[in-house]
């Protein structure tokens, strides 16, 4: 009898559990505020502009807002549902960085260990100085500096992503580096991926400036390397179990494939058409190990840090609510209260006219924190959302902003890429602007 209590306490407590939800107004929101972020969402979709899309509010612990829109699914006409399952992409790096910032605090590395003690692939490494398109080689000199562990959280390791590079892009496509989705039953792993980023050159010195890159999917092989597990358990064991974000996956059960949004792709006139893995080659410079249909790849313990995670709604802001409570939810500690705070100090400046910063933001100046972007003081001014609020988007058209000092926090979650101009940045303005108290 006591073994049947156990079983069905055991099966209870894994349960999904959404936040608690909350009347807006108590939680001083306005209700012309929030049916200004209504009539917009419901807009966007009616115009065909987005599919579909979620959008989230939780204010003082619980969801004061949550509503899906339009379709998941053109083709068969399915509507959008908030429990609905989306491609992550790289709103998976803040997971992956929590992940490693619980090794960070069992001291098994500090943020100045350099990376090559850990993985020695990362010893010697290149610098990009030119690319040769006549003999398709790079042209490099030795670095200077040792790529240190606070370089893989901060994105200023110098590692490139491929598909962002302007200078050697054809080298870095040829070199047919996996930089996410990989295929199912691939016989890759991360220390294969970590083993191909470093043979190719670095495109700055480490420390010395910003570069979107391949930093979780190397950090995700360090978590394998110190910790001993494979990254995809180590996630499931040390994030997603204690946190109850139980429909959160890497690689989904098949009974859950009917749950996924459909990714749209859209051409100038704004046409919507299925993101391809043709469409992925034109796009990201897709390699033979990758494609739209990783969500199946439930044969492999492969996971990648940057960018394959599927999650909804629910689950994340289970996780974003964690971190507003600086490290702990329902019990579970997943980080400590200083760690969280470290996550949240605007480090440094970050400006690009061309590159991945850029359209990230929307705008080309901003502050860069541990595996997220920080509003500074100066952009502040002339924004709702309050100056050290931080955020980060996915590839495919998800969105989170936490705003500790509203005590607040909003996800947009839609399929489509390239996103439409100024989607979510409107969406966050609405959000904000309905916050009365």
């Amino acid at each position: 009898m006591k073994k049947l209590i156990l079983l069905l306490f055991l099966a209870l407590n894994a349960i999904a559990q959404n936040l608690p939800t909350g009347d807006p107004i108590q939680a001083g929101l306005s209700k012309d505020g929030l049916q200004r972020v209504e009539t917009f969402l419901a807009s966007q979709s009616e115009k065909q502009i987005i599919p579909g899309s979620i959008g989230m509010v939780v204010r003082h612990g619980k969801v004061v807002y949550k509503k899906a829109f339009g379709k998941a699914n053109l083709e068969t006409g399915e509507a959008m549902r908030t429990d609905h399952l989306f491609r992550m992409a790289s709103m998976t790096k803040i997971i992956t960085g929590v992940a490693g910032l619980k090794l960070f605090e069992r001291g098994l590395f500090t943020m100045d260990t350099p990376l090559e003690t850990i993985l020695p692939e990362f010893a010697n490494m290149q610098i990009l100085v030119g690319y040769d398109t006549l003999a398709h080689k790079f042209i490099t000199r030795p670095a200077k500096n040792k790529i240190l562990m606070k370089h893989l959280f901060t994105h200023t390791s110098g590692i490139a992503y491929p598909p962002f590079s302007n200078l050697g892009r054809e080298g870095y496509l040829s070199a047919n580096v996996t930089i996410a989705f990989p295929k199912a039953n691939t016989k890759l792993t991360l220390a294969d991926i970590a083993q191909t980023t470093a043979k190719l050159p670095l495109v700055h010195e480490p420390g010395e400036s910003w570069n979107y890159g391949m930093n979780l999917e190397v950090l995700g092989r360090v978590i394998e390397v110190l910790d001993g597990r494979t990254f995809a358990d180590f996630l499931r064991q040390e994030i997603f179990a204690p946190l109850k974000m139980n429909r959160t996956f890497v690689g989904v059960p098949v009974e859950e494939w009917k749950n996924m949004s459909q990714v749209y792709t859209q051409n100038k006139s704004g046409k919507k058409s299925v993101y391809t893995d043709e469409v992925g080659k034109k796009l990201l410079g897709f390699s033979s190990e990758m494609t739209m249909d990783y969500y199946k790849n439930t044969n492999t313990p492969l996971a990648m840090g940057g960018t394959d995670i599927i999650s909804n709604v629910d689950d994340y802001a289970r996780f974003f609510q964690m971190l507003l409570n600086y490290g702990q939810l329902d019990g579970a500690q997943i980080l400590s209260k200083k760690t969280v705070e470290m996550i949240e100090k605007p480090l440094f400046d970050v400006a690009t006219k061309d590159g991945v910063a850029m359209s990230v933001t929307g705008r080309s100046q901003f502050k860069a924190g541990v595996t997220v972007y920080v509003y500074p003081e100066e952009q502040a001014k002339f924004e709702t959302i309050s100056a050290g609020s931080y955020f980060w988007k996915g590839y495919f058209g998800t969105q989170y902003w936490i705003d500790r000092k509203e005590d607040m926090f909003a996800l947009i979650f839609f399929q489509l890429a390239p996103e439409p101009t100024d989607f979510n940045e409107k969406f966050r303005h609405l959000v904000w602007g309905s916050i009365a108290k």
